[in-house]
């Protein structure tokens, strides 16, 4: 949306362009608020358990907007909730001694007094809290349902390999060599072999033929066909692997199922993307650090804004999805060991429970300072590789 907005030129075309620009920064800040907002709870909730009184819990930075006191707050509490104009972060205000002077009577409710244990859950708290909002969402997701297109097979090529086999159109495929197959992506998945790893013979150069057994229903009768999918090049590079095919429509847009998840097995779901995601993540940073996968997967606001625009002008569905791939993302980003981040405060947790001595003031301060310009260089980096996506 972002891009087409210096394109546009019929004044319909303007009026349309700023309602969608409109839904997208409202769709951002609302992503914003709500991910800033559970992680600080976290931190917050986590606070509490531990009796560290909080004097301020903030939601954005800058000039103060709004704020106020709940009347009724638990025993040594008196925290005041403040709305920041810079709605791009958050933070919580605890009792520390290391940042203002604390009456002797109140020591030991302090954080910087409270035990290692203690200190290590208030801070891992805020990122834990975002990948819990993350699983929460997919599983309502998958109690919510969704439209599975079912693997039944289309219009047929005559002379390919789905012909040969003996393919017809309204085929249902039920298994591809005995393992069951969800859904028509899936189905797709498997004849193309994403999930295999295919060498060329180093005599001919030539690929060797891959037979598939197919279990299908065919008007109630269930049937076993061997499926034999011809390797076709796809553009490219030269050194571009073939796909393989079968000469046939997978999925039929009409023959649709509605699915929903129980409780156990939706939230199970919710906790099992979580995991992959993060794993898939973890790979991909890996992969940065040792050259294999370029920066330019790193993303900024502008991105983000704009996929925020776009979820929720797909409707409710795409949106909750986006907001817990976000936070996902948010508390993987927080996780990671720099100084700025929770990550980095966990490693001196670490390093002070294996030697039985916290990191130094003064160590602190350096590592600090390194980690704030890593944080502006990959925030430089990610803003860049915005700019170059919007005008290309």
């Amino acid at each position: 949306m972002l891009r087409r907005w210096f394109v546009v030129s019929r004044p319909t075309d303007v009026v349309l362009e700023l309602a969608s620009l409109v839904l997208t920064l409202l769709a951002f800040l609302f992503a914003l608020t709500l991910l800033i907002a559970v992680h600080e709870y976290g931190h917050y909730r986590m606070a509490l358990a531990w009796g560290v009184p909080v004097m301020v819990f903030s939601i954005g930075f800058g000039k103060t907007i709004y704020q106020w006191r709940p009347q009724k707050q638990r025993p040594g509490q008196n925290t005041e909730f403040r709305i920041g104009a810079l709605p791009l972060g958050g933070f919580i205000q605890m009792l520390d001694g290391r940042e203002s002077d604390v009456p002797q009577d109140q020591r030991h409710m302090a954080f910087d007094q409270k035990s290692l244990m203690a200190r290590a859950s208030i801070v891992a708290a805020g990122p834990l809290a975002n990948l819990l909002l993350a699983a929460v969402l997919f599983s309502a997701l998958a109690w919510w349902g969704h439209p599975k297109v079912l693997p039944i097979i289309g219009r047929v090529e005559v002379g390919a390999a789905a012909d040969k086999a003996g393919l017809q159109p309204g085929d249902l495929v039920l298994t591809v060599d005995s393992q069951e197959v969800r859904d028509s992506q899936h189905l797709r998945s498997l004849i193309r072999g994403d999930d295999e790893t295919q060498e060329a013979d180093k005599d001919t150069g030539q690929f060797a033929p891959v037979k598939m057994v197919w279990e299908i229903d065919r008007q109630g009768n269930r049937l076993s066909l061997t499926v034999v999918p011809v390797l076709s090049p796809v553009p490219g590079p030269p050194t571009s692997s073939p796909i393989r095919r079968i000469g046939a429509v997978v999925g039929v847009p009409s023959e649709t199922e509605w699915v929903r998840a129980g409780f156990w097995d939706g939230l199970g779901l919710g906790f099992s993307q979580v995991k992959q995601i993060a794993l898939m993540t973890g790979q991909l940073l890996g992969k940065m650090l040792t050259g294999e996968a370029t920066s330019k997967h790193l993303s900024g606001p502008l991105t983000i804004a704009e996929q925020a625009g776009q979820s929720a002008q797909r409707g409710l569905f795409a949106y909750t999805s986006f907001l817990a791939l976000i936070s996902v993302s948010l508390g993987l980003l927080n996780l990671l060991p720099l100084p700025m981040l929770d990550g980095g405060h966990l490693m001196y947790y670490l390093w002070e429970s294996l030697t039985g001595k916290p990191v130094s003031v003064a160590w602190q301060r350096g590592l600090q300072k390194v980690g704030l310009a890593l944080l502006i260089f990959i925030m430089s980096l990610a803003f860049f590789n915005d700019l170059t996506r919007l005008f290309n």
